[in-house]
């Protein structure tokens, strides 16, 4: 079985979101199953690492056709990472002399471009995908081009998973003219063209990040204008949980934290994390007082909304510390500092993305919070279990499928949840964990229950190859 993810991001090559750590797991744990090769490619941008710039090797190069430009150049480099070859679509205008990743305002044009070199690449890479398998609305249009290409029993099938419904790809219709194809309602939605929409329409299996995110986006609320085309797909649509990576993600061997541990460890270590952290932060978290983290983009999703309602009056009048490391809107920026500078003796902030010190922050606080508003998978909450820090969630999404409320009475649980997008009760939940944490013998038993899960991608990748063989089942069978 030969298998090939489509993806405009990939960790560790490039990473703007979950989409780039799911890429980057995923394909290498299916491979280990054995009996599939699993290769990935990805667009050349410039803000790859310069480390892997220098190990590329060039593979091949020929010219295509975008709209009414002709002989656009497309350069194919390859590396071996791991046990995964990685393929590059090198365009110095598209991708290599952009410094961001996304938000250019020629988006449709410059995924048209990839998705097209993608599918002319492959007689040039040696690798013939029985599995075609893209992810989000930047390879969205691939399952339809294969379609066309190969009639309606195509060989290879396409897989289609969707990370977040609420990023479609819409564009002016007429930029299908990018493509050099006809016109397709299966691309078209409300008058706009749609990669998302375009990508489930075609394939042939479409996922989902989480069982509990597939089942919302069949509802209006959750379903972005999509829910009706999605209940169409009937078992088509598949809801299968991502995982992290347990290497990169491993107490026991962090090399950014300062003391690692393991579950029979983690009490002491986690004083020595926690006195770590204050340093990186320059603040004193006084032993005793529980230390609610979040590592987030600071965006409406989030539930920074729930938030702003009710932290100040939360931190007058309870007795905990408050860490925030992301970046995002404005408004929630300038909340969060004026929050600092109203509590700065209970308020730590770090603006931006730094890989080291959210390491630090899983391996040195205590709660994390998670309110989302909604959460297709999230993959913070698992690293936090991972590492001992107890989840505060919303149930939603994934969130849903991977926190279980602790029962103090039944020994069970490994977080805190609330089921409305409501402030205060949000509110009600953080004041009830932190008089656990306040329970010695009771946190014992959480924290445990937490670091006993597993949530590595070796189920994940389990399900995935059952998806794939009935996938090339069906395709023998028509």
């Amino acid at each position: 079985m030969n298998v090939l993810h489509v993806s405009a991001e990939c960790f560790p090559f490039i990473k703007v979101g979950g989409l780039a750590d799911v890429v980057g797991s995923l394909p290498s744990e299916v491979k280990r199953l054995r009996n599939a090769d699993v290769r990935i490619i990805i667009p050349k941008h410039k803000a790859i690492l310069t480390k892997y710039q220098s190990q590329l090797s060039h593979l091949a190069n020929f010219t295509i056709e975008v709209g009414r430009k002709k002989n656009v150049y497309v350069g194919i480099d390859t590396l071996k990472h791991g046990n995964v070859t990685v393929y590059f679509v090198d365009n110095l205008f598209y991708f290599g002399s952009r410094d961001q990743v996304y938000n250019f305002g020629d988006e449709s044009e410059r995924f048209a471009y990839f998705q097209l070199a993608v599918l002319e690449a492959l007689p040039y890479i040696d690798f013939k995908p029985d599995i075609i398998h893209v992810h989000d609305w930047h390879t969205g249009m691939i399952p339809l081009l294969v379609k066309l290409t190969y009639g309606e029993h195509p060989f290879p099938k396409t897989v289609m998973t969707i990370h977040n419904l609420a990023y479609q790809g819409i564009f002016p219709l007429n930029d299908y003219n990018y493509f050099k194809i006809p016109y397709d309602s299966r691309f078209e939605f409300e008058g706009n063209l749609n990669f998302l929409k375009s990508g489930i329409e075609s394939a042939d299996l479409v996922t989902t990040v989480s069982r509990t995110y597939a089942k919302e986006i069949l509802t209006d609320y959750y379903g972005y204008g999509l829910q009706r085309l999605l209940r169409l797909k009937g078992d088509g649509l598949q809801g299968i949980l991502n995982g992290i990576d347990y290497k990169e993600f491993n107490p026991v061997s962090d090399r950014f934290i300062k003391k690692n541990y393991s579950i029979d460890t983690y009490l002491d270590a986690k004083a020595v994390n926690r006195k770590d952290l204050s340093r990186s932060f320059q603040m004193n978290f006084s032993l005793g007082i529980p230390i609610i983290a979040m590592v987030t983009r600071l965006v409406s999703q989030k539930g920074i909304d729930l938030i702003q309602r009710v932290f100040d009056e939360m931190l007058l009048q309870d007795d905990f510390y408050f860490i925030v490391l992301g970046d995002g809107e404005k408004e929630y920026v300038d909340y969060l500092l004026g929050l600092k500078e109203r509590f700065p003796k209970k308020v730590a902030l770090s603006i931006g993305y730094d890989n080291k010190l959210a390491h630090k922050i899983y391996a040195g606080a205590d709660l994390f919070l998670m309110p989302s508003k909604f959460e297709p998978c999230g993959l913070s909450q698992m690293i936090a279990l991972r590492y001992g820090t107890i989840p505060i969630v919303r149930e939603t999404g994934g969130l849903a499928d991977t926190v279980e409320a602790f029962n103090e009475y039944e020994q069970t649980g490994n977080g805190f949840s609330f089921t409305h997008f409501n402030a205060h009760d949000m509110m009600h939940v953080i004041r009830y964990a932190c008089n656990i944490y306040r329970v010695p013998q009771a946190w014992d038993l959480l924290v445990k229950n937490a670091m006993k899960d597993d949530f590595s991608w070796t189920q994940s990748a389990k399900l995935y190859r059952q998806a794939y063989r009935q996938l090339m089942k069906k395709q023998k069978g028509a």
